[in-house]
């Protein structure tokens, strides 16, 4: 069952042609490989996936003020398509990392708490990390258990419901 604010059309623009709802997907780097594939699989369900740009994290910085400096601007860049109006939800790529089942590293929660904030759906991959199992749970985060169905039934009904009906001259 859709979330209330998916069944509300939240931040909805009727009549705009270029409005395509579409899902954030989030999660460390080391996973940007999975986050390819994960998008791959939901475009061909029909799903509009935007994944983080694909980055060179094994690029070297100067120094540690360049670091930060990129790691903020990519930062702002994705948070911003997850705040995005068009983004009904994100999808979180948590697998194990450093022997963390269902990993969740700091930037990615951060992310998930901008989306609940922005009312946003949170669908998680692989489990509730123990860690933060507390706050996803009460921001409605819904586990998958690594089965994208349920996230695409849910856009592709929100999807239906977005389209402006075709009207007849004479109506």
């Amino acid at each position: 069952m859709p979330s209330a604010a998916l069944q509300a059309g939240a931040h909805l623009q009727p009549g705009k042609t270029d409005f395509e709802r579409r899902v954030v997907l989030c999660g460390s780097m080391t996973f940007v490989r999975e986050m390819d594939e994960i998008a791959r699989r939901l475009h061909a369900a029909g799903v509009h996936a935007v994944t983080p740009r694909d980055l060179d994290v094994a690029a070297e910085y100067r120094n540690q003020d360049d670091y930060a400096q990129f790691k903020r601007s990519v930062s702002r860049a994705h948070i911003s398509k997850v705040r995005d109006p068009r983004t009904l939800g994100i999808l979180v790529a948590n697998y194990d990392k450093h022997g963390v089942p269902s990993y969740i590293g700091p930037n990615t929660f951060a992310e998930i708490a901008i989306a609940f904030a922005d009312r946003k759906r949170i669908f998680l991959l692989n489990g509730m990390p123990k860690t933060y199992s507390d706050e996803l749970l009460a921001w409605g985060a819904e586990d998958l258990r690594g089965d994208l169905r349920p996230l695409t039934q849910e856009y592709l009904q929100v999807c239906v419901r977005d389209r402006p009906q075709f009207k007849l001259p004479w109506s």
